[in-house]
């Protein structure tokens, strides 16, 4: 994606990737720890933590194939597919936590930290 720039703008957009990838991992990791603990039950937090560690196993089972299916074969198109479908994905989270957190105070799960 770089083809065509000099060195430096290519290094330069490396690092802003790295700093970006990294800031967004940190905030993906703390949000997602403590939607899990937050939402669930106190008698099933092993449960949901069990299920929110499912999500992991299954990006690592899917993505290798996915990623393989789109950006390689695909190219570059496939690229902006798959930055779609993670800005999408992204775009759909806080709906889905603010409709967890009515569902959980709807159930008197509310109060908990």
């Amino acid at each position: 994606m770089t083809s065509g720039v000099p060195a430096w703008v290519a290094a330069v957009l490396l690092v802003a990737a790295v700093v970006v990838h990294t800031l967004g991992e940190l905030w993906h990791a703390a949000g997602g720890f403590e939607v899990s603990f937050a939402f669930a039950p106190p008698h099933a937090t092993g449960q949901y933590l069990g299920v929110f560690g499912l999500g992991a196993g299954l990006a690592e089972a899917v993505g290798p194939g996915l990623l393989i299916g789109l950006c390689i074969t695909w190219g570059r198109p496939g690229w902006y597919v798959v930055g779609a479908l993670l800005a999408a994905a992204g775009a759909l989270v806080p709906w889905a936590v603010r409709d967890a957190g009515r569902m959980s105070q709807a159930a008197g799960l509310s109060g908990r930290s």
